[in-house]
């Protein structure tokens, strides 16, 4: 071998080296940044927790005001999964909470023992069995595949509004947090009232609304960003989520193993972030989906 061979190879050598030293430094102070980054973004998320838990359960910024409320699912177990933080609120600050499930979750056929499921998980986020209404239409069943009749639904939805006199609606914006298409056909029936000048004018209408996959598994570090993002949010201090824990384990034929980590991990099961919608907004939405 030549010198001037012998020289390239350990200049070559020299330059992997340095190239390896470079990246490993790199990544070291990609990792500390990033490690700060998440313990102060966690500092953060705790200050917040702090300062909004002492507000509990006096009045918060954010809340309804309202009297007469009717929640609408798509399925027993919905009002846990993802409404639990506002009917657990609303409940302890005195409305009156009244739920229309639009079917009776017979998907896997266990349509026959889910509604005393249903009826557990409620008593302990505060509504009495008189006030849930289940419904069990053939038109209206509990299966993603199936597109629910939007002109159905609202007809229900007009019903009970006018029957209960509620002056505020709740339920699935358009991307139904999940984006079941039952949930979304709530949304659709909801934008139909609007659009036929049926929408009671006495009555609020808001949306829970869905975020992104990450946002929706980060739990209470979603906290700080909801506050951000949102006018209108209902969170509950750590005691408080046991309960809806507790509820959403009512639903026993709907505890399989990832139902567990979505407890765990899902914001919906702590914070609850609503928008206030009406004809504007729903034209606005519907010009998107076309």
């Amino acid at each position: 071998m030549s010198f001037i061979d012998s020289f390239l190879n350990v200049n070559v050598y020299n330059f992997y080296l340095n190239f390896i030293a470079e990246t490993l430094l790199y990544l070291r102070n990609f990792v500390l940044y990033i490690s700060l980054w998440i313990v102060g973004y966690v500092c953060v998320c705790c200050v917040v927790y702090r300062r909004y838990a002492r507000k509990l359960p006096t009045r918060i910024r954010g809340a309804l005001g309202a009297k007469r409320v009717l929640i609408v699912t798509a399925h027993p177990d919905d009002e846990c999964m993802f409404f639990g933080p506002t009917i657990f609120r609303l409940c302890e600050q005195g409305a009156d909470v009244h739920i229309l499930c639009l079917s009776n979750g017979n998907y896997d056929g266990k349509g026959d023992i889910r509604p005393s499921e249903l009826w557990n998980a409620c008593k302990l986020l505060g509504v009495p069995a008189e006030n849930i209404c289940l419904m069990n239409d053939t038109r209206l069943q509990d299966d993603p595949k199936v597109q629910w009749p939007v002109q159905v639904i609202a007809k229900l939805i007009h019903h009970h509004l006018e029957m209960l006199e509620v002056d505020t609606l709740v339920t699935f914006d358009r991307g139904g947090i999940s984006s079941h298409p039952n949930h979304s056909a709530v949304f659709y029936a909801v934008a139909y009232l609007f659009v036929e000048k049926n929408m009671p004018k006495r009555c609020t209408v808001y949306t829970l609304d869905s975020v992104n996959i990450l946002r929706k598994y980060m739990g209470f570090l979603d906290l700080p960003l909801s506050f951000v993002l949102s006018s209108k949010r209902y969170f509950l201090r750590w005691t408080e989520s046991r309960r809806i824990t507790r509820a959403m384990k009512q639903h026993r034929s709907q505890m399989v193993w990832f139902r567990y980590l979505y407890v765990i991990f899902s914001r919906y099961m702590v914070i609850n972030t609503l928008r206030k919608i009406n004809l504007a907004d729903i034209e606005l939405e519907l010009e998107v989906d076309d």
